[in-house]
């Protein structure tokens, strides 16, 4: 492996970077009642997260609620940088974290729809170390007690997380192993992290149960071999170009460094950033200094599972390309019946025992199936998905919403429910 996570980032790496210009101010905001929603209580979105911040239970967050297609909300409250008193603005930059799989399952679905794979190939059809991977005898058993695969996995199991594979971010003596290997290091390119992942077994038999994992780094390698360019330049010029997402990209250059917020958490009742001098969480390899602040340097990994740094605005732009059907501003992604098809549900009643009994999931977002039992206001039919870091958002398709979230926490009680929390907002202010 190339050793480039110290190489600190210069001007001669530009080009592998993305430019992020500021977009903040090129997103107006409509009267909420223009769009049906009640503008007293809408604003009780910021208020709300403004008392969170004042408690010192967040320490800042940027919202953004569209109706539509037009944006009825957008506020930042608190701060980017709680121990700095950096204040939180509209254009920040979030690492997304688990926010890159749709993203990256779009891309693979541009590549399904140009007819260049079907989702029931295998793996092996594309990446041959994968024709002979292991199976554990038992998910908790040793590494080395295996048994062969009964089928291989397929390119739609990688988009639902069903093909056996871990995401390998827990402290289990699988997930050390994950580590070990080196699948997440910043110095590990996709197509070296399929050569380790053909070294560790699966963890159940292909097609049998969800279980959530990095399907999605392989399903970003997959749109390396097949379309015959880098990750990186293929989500540049094929989604981030055409959707004027400017800001949203691997690497943040030395001019927008400022704008990337640290992410918290909770140090002795304080929130601190995570980095060398105030240590970390309990917590897997994301909440690893060195993975966590590697965002400023130009590194192999240009992952499909977590990797990617956006703003909010940027990232409303995917959903609302999604929410159209796959277009936005006369540039197509994808046809809406393949959007359709990709945010509905692709588990099985067996498969989904694994997940849970309100939610589906499709090819790269969970699909909510029964809102009552999901434990907040919502429509059937909402796909949507989270960062590790707490950012969130989701497509309501029968109301014509999109929620964005974005703030950057670690292990912090409560910011688990800044889903629920939201769409009690929302859904609250929702009057036509």
């Amino acid at each position: 492996m190339k050793n480039k996570f110290l190489k600190i980032f210069l001007i001669a790496a530009a080009a592998l970077s993305v430019s992020f210009a500021t977009g903040a101010e090129r997103l107006s905001v409509v009267q909420p009642e223009e769009v049906g929603f009640s503008s007293e209580q809408l604003n009780k979105i910021e208020s709300y997260f403004t008392s969170r911040v004042e408690k010192g239970e967040i320490a800042g967050i940027v919202t953004l609620v569209a109706r539509h297609g037009k944006i009825a909300h957008f506020s930042a409250v608190g701060y980017q940088d709680a121990e700095q008193k950096i204040a939180m603005e509209k254009d920040t930059l979030f690492r997304v974290y688990s926010m890159t799989k749709p993203i990256v399952s779009t891309a693979l679905m541009m590549l399904y729809q140009d007819g260049l794979f079907q989702l029931n190939d295998p793996l092996s059809k594309f990446i041959p170390e994968f024709a002979n991977l292991r199976v554990l005898r038992s998910p908790d058993g040793p590494l080395n007690e295996t048994v062969a695969m009964e089928r291989e996995p397929t390119v739609e199991d990688i988009l639902r997380h069903t093909a056996g594979f871990s995401h390998g971010l827990g402290n289990s003596e699988y997930d050390k192993a994950f580590v070990e290997l080196g699948i997440f290091s910043p110095e590990t390119s996709l197509e070296e992290m399929m050569t380790a992942l053909s070294n560790i077994p699966l963890m159940n038999q292909p097609g049998t149960q969800f279980r959530y994992s990095v399907g999605p780094d392989v399903a970003l390698r997959l749109v390396e071999i097949i379309s015959g360019m880098p990750a990186d330049d293929y989500l540049a010029q094929k989604v981030f170009d055409p959707l004027r997402m400017e800001d949203t990209g691997y690497v943040v250059n030395a001019d927008n460094a400022h704008r990337l917020s640290p992410i918290h958490w909770l140090k002795d009742g304080k929130l601190v950033p995570i980095d060398e001098a105030h240590g970390r969480p309990p917590g897997g390899v994301l909440s690893q200094p060195w993975s966590v602040n590697s965002y400023t340097f130009d590194h192999e990994y240009k992952g499909g599972s977590l990797g990617l740094v956006s703003t909010t605005g940027d990232y409303f732009r995917f959903a609302q390309a999604m929410l159209n059907g796959g277009e936005l501003d006369g540039e197509r992604l994808l046809s809406p019946k393949t959007v359709e098809f990709m945010s509905s549900n692709h588990l099985t009643e067996q498969q989904s025992s694994t997940f849970s009994p309100a939610l589906g999931f499709g090819l790269g977002f969970a699909t909510v199936k029964d809102p009552a039992r999901a434990g907040y206001p919502t429509s059937e039919g909402t796909y949507y998905w989270s960062g590790a870091a707490a950012t969130n958002f989701w497509i309501d398709p029968v109301e014509g919403i999109v929620v964005v979230a974005m703030t950057q926490h670690m292990g912090v009680r409560g910011t688990g429910a800044l889903r629920g929390e939201l769409s009690a907002l929302v859904y609250g202010a929702l009057i036509e």
